[in-house]
């Protein structure tokens, strides 16, 4: 029996969950003007391979080239380029792309916590309090003046003011604890490799109250990927459940049921969508994959039981079918095709195999290629 829930008045089934997301995320529906607003509404992009997290923003994005479906590559470049998001540590022990007027918000919020998630790692390295210190005191003092280091520089400046083998695991290490110290964030990229700049230098100045940022950060998280729930929300901050509470509550979220969970959200849901499936080619660590830990039942396509989902996809990115995880893909480009290869957990009906080579051809113009090779595999 259905449960009576806020306004909506039962339990939404997962594809209505699907649609909802896909909505708020603005990957479907109208899409946002520009890359940075894309930026903006996520807040924070999940990016630990840099080129494929672009194709995230630019999903959500509207068409800058003739012949795109959203937003080109190089827009997303230009972003970077201009120093208008950053790539970063923060949130969680992984990189995220953030607009420069949400960092501080965001370490405001969880900066503490993640230091302390990464504490044992710290100690297992040899990394004290005195040398963690004195490293980001090198590491800001190198990169004061509109300095930015490469990897390789940022460990010469380290050696330099003492600190003991500032390479391999230990590097990064000192690297990510200046990054959440807010001393270091991520400056212009010399040719491929990423680079470290002065955090007041490329940040604006606007210190935030925990308290504050957590509401904010709250509430960026409950527009731009509910519906979704506490733990969904605290996993993708790493926060304590007594603050993500607190601050659900000072928003007033909208509380629906779905799959047993209770999920919050702080937009309205879709109305339902008409016509036929949809695919999505989407990144490995796309937000509607990555956003939700708790509730990640909801994000596997309901067609298909959970136990012929495989622990290890053959591939990195996900195919989405109406919203939902049902697949994985790989693309190669080669000089004139982009060779995509995907792989299904079941067969696609004819009409399923028709918005699966739509989606696919929305990547092949997006990596700029004229043609398009694509293998259809499934279980």
């Amino acid at each position: 029996m259905a449960t009576p829930t806020g306004r909506h008045g039962k339990d939404l089934a997962p594809g209505a969950i699907a649609s909802w997301r896909a909505h708020s995320q603005r990957l479907w529906g109208e899409r946002l003007a520009t890359p940075m607003d894309a930026f903006a509404h996520l807040g924070a992009v999940q990016s630990q391979e840099y080129q494929p997290s672009k194709l995230t923003p630019a999903m959500r994005a509207a068409p800058d080239a003739e012949g795109l479906a959203f937003a080109g590559a190089a827009a997303v470049d230009a972003l970077i380029d201009q120093g208008a998001v950053v790539r970063t540590h923060v949130l969680r022990p992984t990189w995220h792309t953030v607009p420069i007027a949400d960092l501080r918000m965001m370490l405001a919020a969880s900066g503490d916590r993640v230091q302390q998630v990464a504490g044992t790692m710290y100690r297992n390295l040899g990394l004290d309090a005195a040398t963690l210190e004195r490293g980001d005191e090198a590491l800001a003092a190198a990169t004061a003046g509109g300095l930015h280091l490469t990897r390789e520089e940022a460990a010469e400046a380290l050696a330099a003011a003492g600190i003991a083998d500032p390479s391999g695991m230990r590097l990064i290490h000192l690297l990510f604890h200046a990054e959440l110290e807010s001393r270091i964030c991520s400056g212009t990229p010399k040719g491929a490799k990423q680079t470290y700049a002065n955090f007041d230098e490329r940040i604006p100045a606007g210190p935030i109250a925990q308290d504050e940022a957590i509401r904010e950060l709250a509430r960026r998280f409950f527009t731009s990927r509910g519906p979704a729930t506490i733990k969904d929300f605290t996993r993708w901050a790493t926060l304590k459940v007594a603050d993500a509470k607190a601050a659900v509550t000072d928003l007033g979220l909208e509380e629906v049921q779905a799959g047993g969970f209770t999920l919050y959200a702080a937009t309205e849901p879709p109305e339902p969508r008409e016509g036929g499936p949809v695919v999505d080619f989407v990144q490995g660590f796309d937000e509607m994959t990555c956003s939700y830990t708790d509730s990640k039942d909801l994000v596997l396509h309901h067609s298909v039981p959970r136990t012929k989902f495989p622990d290890r996809p053959r591939f990195n990115s996900a195919i989405l079918l109406d919203g939902q995880a049902i697949g994985n893909w790989k693309a190669t480009p080669k000089r004139d095709v982009l060779l995509v290869e995907t792989w299904r957990v079941r067969g696609f009906t004819a009409a399923e195999i028709a918005a699966l080579r739509r989606g696919a051809d929305r990547l092949r113009a997006w990596y700029g290629k004229p043609e398009m090779e694509l293998g259809l595999e499934h279980a």
